[in-house]
């Protein structure tokens, strides 16, 4: 595309998308001043072109730059548009045929349609695909317009996590946008054509409509929104799902059982997702615990034979409770101090450094409020910081047993990053700010 079309197009749709975030009602009932909300979406676009950046000076193999994978195969996809539409379709809105025609011409063109792992607990790459390809259709090929729609998706998340949490502070919502928006590794991590942009998209919108569920009478679109943003999250990232299954069922029962105990609850529902984790085989021929160790090796073996640089040693899991009891508080240890400052870690890595001393402070300075009992008067507030720390300690969990390059590590709990600022700043924000 011509460079002077191509900025009249990024211009044009960087104004459309700032024109939505000023008007829509979804936007607008977020009570974040429209100047504040286009700022917070135009810093999202400005970090996307940093990181645009940093992959193409940096890189020196394009196609193993995390932004343009998913971006250059839809390439493929997308030229079907035009050579045999019925493929392009049959590509990007169902399951096409698994036969020689499809591999010859799509499969094996494409560098990560297929998965490396025939697993379900790894995420389906053909999403981010398929999504790309759609967008082609009016982005013209421009890379820089794909990151516009994915900032645009992510904040439309982001907005949604920030609508539901603004329900349980009465002031200092400045610091709640911070805490939302501004965390380094969410920032950085959902500001481009990356998983982690559409993972905190559906994120949002599970969130968003799960508090509409404490209404009395419940709209059938708002099941359709968490049906579907369930099934997304689990063909984006499965591990993601799996950490929310716990906390997720353990909310709707609180909302369910008004009369039982929050914090009891929970507990049942641990021994009974405890059970489901270590019996899944019963249910989907494939082991969960199994498949967590499969993962563990196949990520040591990558370490091996890529020579990661931010490889970290980890122990060795073994497919019993006790064995996977053992590993998971130094896996959450790791996925909350990982990477540790020193002088060799590399440009990249400092923000999550800062980040990480951020969240240790921040974790110092609301664990007395924390044990502070008339802070956890309130059912519904109890909830949803109970669904907050669970799914955060759950993410960080399966990610810290088996992931042992903590640049992998920053990216995978991005997911859980803006849930367990809240549920840090709730806290620190009873003890130090709230007056009432």
């Amino acid at each position: 595309m011509n460079l002077f079309l191509e900025v009249i197009l990024i211009v044009a749709y960087l104004l459309l998308f700032i024109y939505s975030i000023t008007t829509h009602p979804f936007f607008i009932k977020s009570g974040i001043k429209p100047l504040w909300l286009s700022g917070l979406f135009i810093l999202k676009v400005g970090v996307g072109v940093v990181l645009y950046l940093i992959y193409t000076k940096f890189y020196s193999v394009r196609s193993d730059a995390d932004i343009f994978k998913y971006f250059d195969d839809s390439q493929v996809i997308y030229n079907a548009l035009w050579s045999k539409p019925s493929d392009y379709f049959r590509l990007v809105f169902s399951s096409p045929p698994d036969n020689e025609y499809f591999h010859d011409n799509y499969y094996n063109v494409m560098n990560y349609w297929a998965n490396k792992h025939n697993s379900l607990f790894y995420g389906d790459s053909k999403l981010m695909i398929r999504v790309n390809a759609l967008f082609r259709i009016f982005s013209f090929g421009s890379f820089h317009v794909h990151s516009l729609f994915f900032n645009f998706l992510s904040f439309i998340g982001l907005v949604g996590i920030y609508r539901v949490a603004k329900n349980f502070f009465s002031s200092h919502f400045h610091y709640l946008i911070l805490v939302v928006f501004c965390l380094p590794s969410v920032l950085f991590w959902s500001s481009s054509v990356l998983k982690e942009s559409l993972l905190l998209f559906f994120l949002g919108i599970l969130v968003f409509n799960l508090q509409k569920l404490a209404t009395l009478a419940v709209k059938p679109k708002v099941i359709f929104y968490l049906i579907i943003s369930l099934v997304f999250i689990a063909l984006l990232k499965f591990y993601v799902l799996v950490a929310l299954i716990f906390p997720l069922l353990s909310f709707v029962l609180v909302l369910r059982f008004q009369k039982q105990k929050v914090g009891l609850i929970y507990a049942g529902v641990l021994v009974l997702f405890t059970l489901f984790i270590f019996n899944s085989d019963l249910l989907f021929n494939t082991s969960l615990v199994d498949t967590l160790v499969l993962k563990q090796a196949d990520f040591l073996n990558l370490v091996a034979n890529t020579k990661a640089g931010s490889y970290f040693e980890i122990p060795l899991l073994t497919a019993s409770f006790l064995g996977v009891l053992k590993a998971i508080p130094l896996g959450i240890l790791n996925s909350f101090t990982r990477p540790y400052p020193s002088s060799s870690i590399s440009l990249m890595a400092i923000p999550a450094v800062l980040e990480n001393g951020l969240i240790l402070m921040a974790l110092l300075a609301s664990i007395f409020p924390m044990f502070t009992l008339k802070n956890w008067k309130d059912r519904a507030t109890n909830n949803w910081l109970l669904f907050q720390f669970v799914f955060t300690l759950m993410l960080f969990a399966i990610i810290g047993i088996t992931t042992p390059v903590a640049g992998a590590l920053v990216r995978y709990k991005v997911a859980a990053l803006p849930f367990l600022g809240l549920f840090l700043y709730y806290f620190i924000y009873k003890r130090y700010l709230d007056k009432g």
